[in-house]
């Protein structure tokens, strides 16, 4: 498994020698959105977003045809925001808010939020298949970015992967991602190379269909919290992805069965509750702020979130382990489907 350093974006504006960094929006050198850094930006280099709304539309040709997205990365850069919440990607009009080719995990996309509001039913109506047509972020052509710390929400499909079967170098790294409300599955593996896919420390939850989806992929899923999405948390065909200290809770929630519970694991996965450390309980997630929603940050206290310090190694379920709340009850329990239902975006 490959990890994501602590340390890894403390030296990102000066690691690399004669790397330069690009910041949006630039005066001087009249840049305005971040597409056009990304096009004056050579491997290496950091391209620094400042906080503010981008929805710039762009063309690109891809495997799956010419497809519309606010930013294209084909070269190993590092895309930076100023702040996680502060820099909004909106692709309500394209059909990707971040699209990855052909690139290697020194490309860095890290500290922002992709969102489409409008979108929740963009691609249903596409020629082909809809998770793949519009995701808040797709890879595809062998891409394995490294995705951390990156909020995606309320758009179509959340992370799209499709990249080269067989090849040792589709294998994209999650961590700290929170995947949530989108209209079709959260992360959906297409088709991925022979590496592993990782994903650590992310939080998928509220997804209209299934949380995460391994077609014929290979995936290794730990300290993830997967909860309250419409059909299976985790469901796999043609795979056995690797699910270890994850708390998977309270999906199938668009077509219950009572008569078996909420449906946690489909496909060719048996349920793991209480197997690698993983568990099954209410996250207590408790920031939840007006329309805005949730953050998906963890109680440690009133009542101490199951989630808490519950990881391998004793870190925090989900894509928030340092972001702790106290003094709170989750407003998620079983009896608030309709509440949450509430949050979607039409």
């Amino acid at each position: 498994m490959r990890f994501v350093l602590l340390t890894l974006l403390a030296g990102l504006l000066t690691a690399a020698a004669g790397a330069v960094t690009i910041e949006v929006p630039d005066e001087d050198l009249g840049i305005t959105e971040i597409q056009q850094a990304v096009f004056l930006a050579n491997p290496g280099d950091t391209v620094l977003v400042m906080s503010g709304t981008y929805d710039s539309v762009y063309s690109f040709d891809t495997p799956l045809g010419r497809r519309d997205a606010i930013v294209e990365i084909s070269s190993d850069i590092v895309l930076l925001g100023f702040s996680r919440s502060g820099v909004r990607i909106d692709y309500t009009e394209a059909e990707y808010g971040i699209l990855c080719q052909n690139v290697s995990e020194s490309a860095i996309i890290s500290n922002l939020t992709i969102v489409a509001g409008g979108s929740r039913d963009k691609g249903l109506l596409d020629d082909g298949d809809g998770r793949l047509l519009a995701a808040g972020i797709c890879c595809v052509d062998a891409a394995s970015p490294t995705i951390t710390d990156v909020s995606v929400r309320t758009g179509a499909t959340g992370i799209v992967i499709r990249t080269e079967i067989g090849s040792a170098d589709s294998a994209p790294v999650l961590e700290g991602v929170v995947v949530a409300r989108s209209s079709h599955h959260g992360v959906y593996i297409y088709e991925s190379g022979s590496a592993p896919i990782i994903i650590d420390r992310c939080t998928v939850v509220d997804n209209f269909d299934y949380g995460i989806y391994v077609s014929g992929g290979n995936a290794e899923i730990s300290n993830s919290a997967i909860t309250h999405n419409g059909k299976y948390g985790i469901h796999a065909y043609l795979a056995t992805p690797s699910v270890t200290y994850c708390n998977v809770y309270w999906n199938d929630q668009m077509f219950p069965n009572p008569g078996t519970g909420p449906l946690n694991y489909g496909g060719t996965l048996d349920d793991l509750t209480g197997i690698d450390g993983n568990i099954s309980a209410e996250p207590y997630y408790c920031d939840f702020f007006g329309t805005t929603g949730y953050n998906y940050r963890v109680c440690d206290e009133n009542p101490t979130s199951p989630q808490y310090l519950a990881g391998e190694g004793g870190v925090t379920i989900g894509a928030f382990g340092d972001g702790f709340c106290q003094g709170c009850q989750s407003p998620v329990e079983l009896s608030s489907w309709g509440a949450i239902k509430a949050l979607y975006r039409r």
